[in-house]
């Protein structure tokens, strides 16, 4: 070849290097056309591949397929099947293919590669059990669940033998079966192998390893998936340890992490390490100067939530309050935040029978949402639902009983009159009358909710449930005790199920 392509092709080399893909298209593209004219196909496939590994960086794989492909067939035209750069040109190709997520061209190549590793070097030298991973990966890249397990547990068996049950390739194919048990829904085989990866690679690269992140963070989500949730918070603090050290304290997905922590120690009721979090957390807001943000306030409404859920009512309350101010202040009284944090605090004053509290913020959310979305949305309609139970609560029955039929006529017009939520303004309105004694019309008003929501959600869903309960105690109030029992067992059985199915 000539002076002028060893200068290109150096060139090209330097600037793939030093990641000016753009120079190093140019040069590679200028070291074809040389190679091209010496018409050496093996030297075209050479720079064809070094070409289509630029375009490959840039994940631009339209681009870099042909070209790799060219490559292949110039070499299998002067090459054996087995030679080394063939072997290289099929690794090239069934790469693309997979990240084009091309899994029928890409297993063919994978296969072809995997029977030559077994002619050239044996079935059981080591080195083809990592053909036997690239094969099973792809197979489970398509469900092929049965398959993938299969090469997997016989590349483990290889590499185990060859190398030792602690080697780091040893735990990444462990790691690797781990998350196919996931895929596959096998969560209980799937902790089991993500352990033994743990156990493997946390001494062959340290606890601290910045390449472990991935692996504890499988091993978390499936701990959490069953049911041993303080192990996978301490995982997920690993994750966070690994993660301020590549990012910093303060960095916003490093924050993030910790209020995803301190949210799921509140999920297993692990207050006191909730709230260390979240106030780490907001400690990073307030030396940001970031606390007086919608961000700040939503972690003020989580440490609200959390001082509820232990029945510490007057700090609750605190923090719900300066987080609806923070809000008000910060983007507006009409803002998506604000309601949110309206509707914190109005479920506080309701979920602790304090309902005059709670009613002018029901009141303001129905007024956001009628602003803003218009009085027939179905979500404007739903507030005012919300609203309307909170009058019932108070036993403000004559001002629920106009609301609830004004409600109702709107959900047949706009929603159509077998709506679920036509069930539940029914359901709403016949509460209304029953507290105003109005039993006859309240008892046709519960049916036909009833019938509704069966119709419209099914027979099992919890709310056919509340009407059912809500009907049951109408019954009694008309001494109709044994219509009563029947209802209300009903209403139990679902309620009975509904519960069995969450901590099935």
């Amino acid at each position: 070849m000539s002076k002028d392509f060893d200068k290109l092709m150096e060139s090209a080399t330097e600037a793939l290097q030093n990641e000016n893909l753009a120079q190093a298209e140019t040069m590679f593209k200028a070291a074809l056309w040389e190679a091209e004219r010496s018409k050496d196909p093996l030297t075209v496939a050479m720079v064809l591949d070094r070409l289509a590994e630029v375009y490959f960086e840039q994940t631009n794989y339209e681009e870099a397929e042909p070209l790799y492909r060219r490559a292949l067939e110039l070499r299998e035209k002067e090459l054996s099947p087995q030679h080394e750069d063939i072997v290289q040109s099929l690794n090239n190709l069934s790469a693309v293919y997979f990240f084009q997520e091309r899994y029928d061209k890409a297993e063919p190549i994978c296969t072809r590669l995997t029977e030559i590793y077994e002619q050239v070097l044996g079935p059981n030298n080591p080195e083809v059990a990592t053909s036997y991973s690239n094969l099973a990966l792809l197979y489970a890249a398509q469900q092929k669940f049965g398959a993938a397990e299969a090469l997997y547990k016989r590349s483990l068996e290889l590499k185990a033998k060859a190398l030792g049950d602690d080697h780091p390739e040893v735990g990444d194919i462990l790691h690797n079966l781990g998350t196919l048990y996931v895929s596959d829904e096998r969560y209980e085989e799937a902790e089991q192998m993500l352990r033994k990866a743990m156990n493997v690679l946390e001494v062959a690269l340290g606890p601290d390893h910045p390449d472990l992140e991935g692996l504890i963070l499988n091993f978390a989500n499936v701990l959490d998936r069953n049911n041993s949730g303080y192990e996978a918070m301490k995982m997920y603090e690993r994750i966070l340890s690994l993660k301020e050290l590549q990012l910093g304290p303060t960095h916003p997905d490093v924050v993030e992490m910790i209020t995803n922590i301190a949210t799921g120690y509140a999920r297993i009721s692990k207050h006191q390490e909730a709230e260390r979090f979240y106030k780490r957390a907001l400690a990073i807001k307030e030396r940001s100067q970031s606390k007086k943000t919608p961000e700040g306030a939503e972690l003020l409404a989580h440490l609200g939530k959390l001082y509820r859920d232990q029945n510490k009512l007057p700090q609750a309350e605190a923090f719900f309050t300066e987080a609806l101010t923070i809000c008000e202040q910060s983007v507006g009284p009409n803002h998506r935040e604000t309601e949110y944090r309206i509707r914190d605090l109005a479920g506080f004053y309701q979920s602790y029978n304090r309902h005059t509290k709670a009613e002018p913020f029901y009141k303001r959310i129905v007024d956001i949402k009628e602003k803003t979305l218009g009085k027939e949305h179905p979500d404007a309609l739903y507030a005012v639902g919300e609203f309307g139970q909170c009058l019932i609560d108070q036993q403000k029955s004559v001002e629920a009983e106009k609301l609830f039929r004004d409600l109702v006529a709107t959900r047949q017009k706009v929603l159509g009159a077998e709506h679920a939520d036509v069930g539940q303004g029914l359901h709403g309105l016949a509460e209304a009358l029953r507290q105003l004694k109005k039993y006859d019309e309240a008892e046709e008003l519960y049916r036909r909710a009833i019938d509704v929501k069966t119709r419209a959600l099914g027979p099992q869903d919890i709310s056919v449930a509340d009407s059912l309960l809500a009907y049951s105690t109408l019954l009694e109030q008309t001494y109709r005790e044994d219509e009563a029992v029947h209802w209300k067992s009903c209403a139990q059985a679902i309620f009975d199920n509904e519960r069995a199915a969450t901590y099935k």
